[in-house]
């Protein structure tokens, strides 16, 4: 082989393998700081799920606490698990801030008592413009003893 196809050979490896590392390692900016996961955050990946924007809500976590891909998948996968995710108490948080009406709140409270959950569930979803997963979230810890 002619020395010079050989040195072009090597530029290109060279480039290949440089093009790989960056896309694996990530364009990591050390003096970017992270803000966390504080309400704003929170709330806006709370949104991007409800809307069924899941790779935007990723992206979101990542960016805010620079968690591995993997970690930040399953962090956002458990978003609205009943009585756990950060997504519980944002949605509960908008309960409280008195987005049901009395009337919702008790016919809610009326149709899991009456073991109608799936109905409450689209209730409390048409009620609060909250996603399904949402709502099945809300629905599944709500407490029915409480004075609404």
């Amino acid at each position: 082989m002619h020395p010079l196809m050989k040195l072009v050979l090597i530029l290109v490896v060279v480039a290949v393998v440089v093009v790989v590392w960056g896309r694996v390692m990530g364009r990591k900016d050390p003096d970017r700081s992270l803000v966390g996961l504080t309400d704003g955050v929170r709330s806006r990946i709370s949104r991007e799920l409800s809307a069924g924007h899941k790779i935007n809500a990723i992206k979101l976590y990542r960016d805010a606490t620079g968690a591995p891909l993997a970690d930040a998948k399953r962090a956002v996968d458990a978003w609205f698990v009943p009585g756990q995710g950060p997504g519980v108490r944002d949605a509960a948080a908008s309960f409280g801030e008195g987005r049901l009406t009395e009337t919702a709140r008790a016919r809610i409270s009326e149709l899991i008592l009456a073991g109608r959950r799936e109905d409450a569930m689209s209730l409390y979803a048409e009620a609060t413009g909250a996603s399904p997963t949402e709502a099945q979230a809300i629905i599944r810890t709500w407490d029915t003893t409480q004075d609404y």
